[in-house]
Order: structure tokens, then sequence, then C-alpha cells
């Protein structure tokens, strides 16, 4: 027992598990069950993502809740509405032992809270949901708009979170108090001490919460009616045209019923790249009214980031956890793994680069396989002629092929105009120009078999076969070289960059004060942007572990390679 506390065990720190979440809006009011990642092997013996149905929560009216498993998953109901992503959050303490010192973690329980001498009405919470993207974009406070809860530990309702904007004198607010926008919902769940018949392993006495996002709507001001297809305009007096149906569709902007906020602030002023605002990436992340002067229609929608700050008194001391969920649009490729997620950004800073050279060459092996099984399934749920065409018009057709890169061999950089990907562009492309046939030098990819996406199709020629282990190892064998080239590397530390950099490109990393760095090719990922609008690469440490991977395999070249099960 400890002299101080008069427990076996002092509390020393909070924390929440996960301490981040995603979820996803949706118009449903019955959340998505719960599913986890599992492999699964097609006819031809190639490992795919399937989805394996896991314990999910049902909630009872008094806020408790009863574990069950799906019998399958359901993204959307009956009549369309889709099923929302609404996780939930456990509260978990940090404990040091009174007889050696140690540390020890667990989630806080009833009999945990009840060992330290507390109850329920010593936790409180604390939930603050803001949506401030026209904010930064105004760099207008008044333009953002927040939704905020305080909840106590015994206090087990479903809170809304009604959202309107902070202001002050002289300020117009964007959201009147008077007509919110809803954010979602948030409720601590009521811990029960029994357990649920068939499901003894799930500890239902511990403290925990769920945020259910909002339905996924649009709001705007009273202007925001109706506006005519962006790619059908060519100026501003093409737009009187479109209101003829032979001519053109025009499209509702906000629903009626949602055209609440007001036409007066920065927002209903704002235009990208006109010197008047910041800009901040990625520039045109909001709606402009396209067919004038792209003036935005100060549209915003409910998606938004929630803080969750969960407070705990004992012993005159308050401890604080603090969590956090991102709410974004519905993810439509479930059973498809990205090849570059959080997870990825969080090792690439806290690990760093794996030692290849050092590790056991299966484990190395493995890494490599499961990467490029997460890219295969990342490109087969996109649309690479759209991503192409899309990607090469913000080149604006300007700089074609760079210098040679230092290092690089003499092998240029690949086409940054209407010929990547094609037949023109060699040494990257190599099968792509016999299964795109009549691909022109073109930023368009043109209908060469009646709608076939032609760059689309290909993905499955190209990356399908590496799925397969061993397909996949001999190939990096016989292709080290060739492989190197068509990776992109990722943006450099600041300690790699040169003080004054030149116009060519360094070989293994990129600066962003390099023009050509910033530029769409094929090379991998082909055409994909990254959270500041320009081309995505692959994370440091997986680019790192394919190079040091591509070298080992050099180096060795019969090495015995052992096939994952």
């Amino acid at each position: 027992m400890s002299e101080r506390t008069g427990t076996r065990r002092s509390l020393v720190g909070l924390h929440f598990h996960p301490p981040m979440a995603i979820a996803r809006v949706g118009g449903s009011p019955h959340p998505l069950e719960a599913f986890e990642w599992a492999e699964g092997r097609s006819a031809h013996g190639s490992t795919l993502t399937v989805l394996q149905p896991a314990v999910s929560f049902g909630v009872r009216d008094d806020g408790g809740l009863v574990p069950y498993l799906p019998e399958h998953i359901r993204f959307k109901d009956d009549d369309g509405r889709i099923r929302p992503v609404a996780p939930f959050l456990e509260l978990w303490a940090t404990l040091q032992r009174a007889a050696d010192g140690g540390l020890e973690e667990q989630a806080v329980t009833l009999d945990l809270l009840a060992e330290l001498g507390i109850g329920l009405d010593h936790v409180a919470l604390e939930v603050t949901a803001s949506n401030l993207k026209a904010a930064r974009r105004t760099d207008d406070p008044a333009c953002g708009f927040t939704a905020r809860a305080e909840i106590a530990g015994t206090d087990h309702r479903r809170h809304a979170l009604q959202a309107f904007s902070r202001h002050t004198a002289g300020q117009v607010p964007l959201v009147s108090r008077e007509r919110p926008i809803p954010l979602g919902a948030v409720q601590w769940m009521r811990p029960r001490s029994e357990a649920e018949p068939g499901f003894a392993e799930v500890d239902l006495s511990v403290l925990r919460l769920r945020f259910t996002p909002a339905e996924g709507k649009v709001y705007g001001p009273p202007t925001a009616a109706y506006g005519p297809d962006r790619l059908t305009v060519t100026g501003r007096w093409d737009s009187l045209q479109f209101f003829r149906k032979e001519d053109g569709r025009v499209h509702m902007i906000v629903e009626p019923e949602n055209r609440i906020l007001s036409p007066d602030t920065v927002f209903s002023q704002y235009r990208m790249v006109t010197g008047l605002f910041e800009d901040p990436q990625p520039q045109d992340g909001y709606d402009g009214a396209e067919e004038g002067d792209s003036r935005a229609w100060a549209v915003v929608d409910d998606t938004c980031d929630v803080l969750i700050t969960a407070a705990l008194a004992w012993r005159g001391t308050r401890y604080v956890a603090e969590g956090r969920v991102f709410v974004g649009p519905p993810h439509y490729a479930p059973d498809r793994r990205p090849f570059y997620g959080i997870d990825d950004d969080l090792a690439d800073r806290d690990h760093g680069l794996m030692a290849v050279d050092t590790m056991p060459f299966a484990q190395v092996q493995a890494e490599v396989v499961a990467l490029f099984r997460r890219v295969f399934e990342t490109a087969s749920s996109m649309n690479l002629d759209a991503a192409r065409t899309e990607a090469l018009q913000d080149n604006s057709g300007g700089a074609g092929s760079a210098p040679p890169p230092k290092g690089g061999g003499g092998a240029r950089l690949p086409q940054t105009d209407g010929r990547s990907m094609t037949r023109a562009d060699k040494p990257y492309a190599d099968r792509i120009g016999d299964l795109t046939p009549g691909q022109t030098d073109s930023v368009y990819s043109p209908s060469v078999r009646g709608d076939t996406l032609s760059f689309t199709n290909a993905i499955g020629h190209v990356h399908g076969p590496l799925m397969d282990e061993t397909v996949l190892i001999d190939f990096l064998r016989r292709n080290v070289d060739r492989v190197k080239r068509l990776l992109r590397p990722p943006f450099g530390l600041l300690g790699q960059w040169d003080e004054r950099p030149g116009p060519e490109p360094h070989a293994d990393f990129r600066d962003p004060r390099v023009d050509r760095d910033l530029m769409h090719d094929m090379r991998m990922p082909p055409y994909m942007r990254d959270a500041y609008y320009v081309p995505l690469s692959l994370t440091r440490r997986q680019y790192h572990l394919m190079i040091d991977f591509l070298d080992r395999l050099a180096a060795t070249p019969n090495p015995q390679p052992e096939v994952s099960k």
C-alpha cells in the first residue's frame, strides 16, 4: 500500500486509446459496423485484402453498450443513405505500482475507479468541434464555426454539437447562433460491470465515449442557389445560355433549407490567386462561381476536427487526457488498403529509416511485398485517366523533360506534358504504349475502344502480376535500375537542401524550391497529389526501404526468398 494514497497503485497519467480516430459523415441513423482487414487468396493464388466483421456495439436507451458480431457489413441502408463511421475512444490510465515503482497501463474501469477511491462524478468531458476552413482561407475568425459540449461523468445522454461562428464587434458571423450547423453528437457510454453472454472478453465497465459525425451536408448563403457546369463554361456571358436545357446542365449549389449563412462575410468575396488572400493549400479547396470571376459561393460542409478532453480529479490533482477525431467524407473502397496512411506518416516521424542491411532478408521482403500489394489496391481504385489529365493540366504543359538529375547516370527525367506515360516517354514508359493503343501526345485520354479508360485498364496488366510474391521478387531482381528510376523521391530533410538550389533536381530527394520537383510525371505514384497539392511520393521510410532492398537484391543475385503463406 502507498503511504501517501493508501492504494496499491498511484495514478500518474491519462490518455485515450486510440489517441486519434477517423470519422466519416453519413445520413443514416445507423453507424457502420466494425470490421477488420484480413488476407484472402484469389483463385490464382495471389493475396487480396478482404473485410472481416469484428465485434461491434449497439447502444441501449440508457447509454449502455451491447456487443454483437455482425453477419455482414452494410455500408448503406436500403434507402441509399450512407452509414457514418462513428468511432469509440476508451479512457486509459498510467499507474505506478507502490511495491516496486514500476509503471503499467490499463483501461479506466469501474473497478479501477473503486481502487482509486473515486467514482464517475470525479470524471468530466469537454468536446470542441470546429470547421475553420473558411476562416483559414479568408484569415477571418468569424468565418469559422465551432460547437462545444461539457459533459459530466454521470451524464450518459447523447449531446448534439450545434456550431456557430464566434465573433467580436464589427465582424459579421458566417453561421449565426440562431441557425447553427450540426456537427454531429458525442455520448459518454454508461459502463456496467456485468458481461454480455457470449462476449465475456469484452469489458463493458471501461469508460468509453462515442463521436457520431454529421450527415454530410453543405450550407451556403441565399445566393448559393444554382450554377452551370464549370466544364462547359467558356466565358461570363456563356452562363446565360445554360438555363436552356439543350445547352448544358445547371446544378443546385445548396439545398434551399440549407441556405442559412450570411452573404455579407469576407468569404463571399473570396477569389483565389488574386493576391488579396493567402491562398492556403490546396488552393482550390472551395466552391468557386466558375461562370464569372471565380468568386466563392461561400459554401461550407459539416466535416470538422474534434478535440476531446477528459479530466479526472484524484487526490487534489486534475489529470487530463486529450484525443482527436478527424471527420471526412465516406470511403468507397473499404477493401483497398492505402499505401500511405497516417500510420506511415507517424512511423516516418518517430522511427526513422529501416536498417535493411542488418534485418533478416525474409523480414525486409515481407515489408516490400506488403507495400506493393497496397500500391496495387490503391491504384485499382482510382481513375488514372482523370488523374493524369488533371495533373498534367496542373503542369501547364510547361517544362517537358528536365536535365538529368545529379548522380542519375545521364537518364532524363520523365515528360511532364502530353507525352507523359506515352510511347514518347522513354525509358520510363515500357509496356504502357502497347496497352494504350491510339494514345497520342495529349493531356487527355482519347476513347480508343468505345468508352474504355485505357490508362486505368492498364493498371491491372502492369501491377496485377506483381501481387504474386515470387513474380514480384523476380521482377525487382531483374529490373533494379529501372525500378529505382520509376520511384519518385520524397522531399528531403532541411539538412539535405543546398543553400542555393540549382535548376537540376537531386537524384534521391526533392526540394520544394526546385520547380521541376513540383511537377507531375509518371514516376510512382503517378499523378497523385499530397496535402500541399504537389506530386505525392512514398514516405522517406518507404522510399529508402525500396532503394536499400533493391541494392540488397543486386548484391545477392540468388537469395533464397521465403514466400509468405
